[in-house]
């Protein structure tokens, strides 16, 4: 039996990189797969018609509480972890002195000053974001690093990030809550013991 988890694409999100790495710490690598959608929505209701097995959203969407609401008695919350995204990095166009557009994910929006472009272009994920900058759609975009080096020299870098330490939210169709807390226990690390 192989595992569908579906998690927010392209190819090269750091949902995906985040689902692969959560295969790696579950055991699970040769048992399931990735399923890649551009719209979470669709993605939960892969889940709820039982297309798929499991939805993983960053917990920095700013729709995480409409995917745990909509189908809160069908679709439920099943576990979480902890893993850094890619790196991430404010690039533009090198031939654009001020940059007037910008390119960004609303999730990353508290990473950046927007008022500093007079457009800001809502994009689905950073990949696309990648993608849209190179194809000169906006003269700024913050997207992960590896587009930099893609650009051969077409962008440059304004600002580095880095990877950032988030959470990820794991949906399946079987409640797994039953009462007690469900957690890594971690007692030294909140009492800063050994640190």
């Amino acid at each position: 039996m192989t595992l569908t988890f579906t998690t927010l694409g392209p190819e090269g999100s750091c949902h995906e990189n985040a689902v692969q790495h959560y295969f790696g710490f579950q055991g699970i690598e040769d048992d399931a797969k990735i399923d890649l959608t551009i719209d979470l929505h669709e993605g939960l209701e892969r889940v709820r018609r039982g297309e798929s097995d499991y939805l993983v959203q960053c917990s920095a969407h700013p729709e995480v509480h409409l995917l745990t609401e909509r189908y809160f008695s069908e679709v439920h919350v099943a576990d979480t972890f902890v893993y850094p995204t890619k790196e991430l990095v404010l690039l533009s166009r090198a031939d654009v002195e001020r940059p007037r557009s910008l390119g960004l994910v609303p999730a990353t929006a508290g990473y950046v000053d927007v008022s500093q472009w007079e457009e800001v272009v809502p994009v689905a994920s950073k990949p696309v974001v990648g993608a849209g900058l190179l194809a000169g759609a906006y003269e700024s975009g913050l997207t992960h690093l590896e587009y930099l080096e893609k650009s051969n020299g077409a962008l440059r870098l304004d600002r580095y990030i880095g990877a950032v330490t988030t959470t990820w939210v794991v949906y399946g169709r079987r409640p797994r809550f039953s009462g007690e807390v469900i957690g890594t226990k971690c007692r030294e690390y909140l009492l800063g013991e050994g640190a």
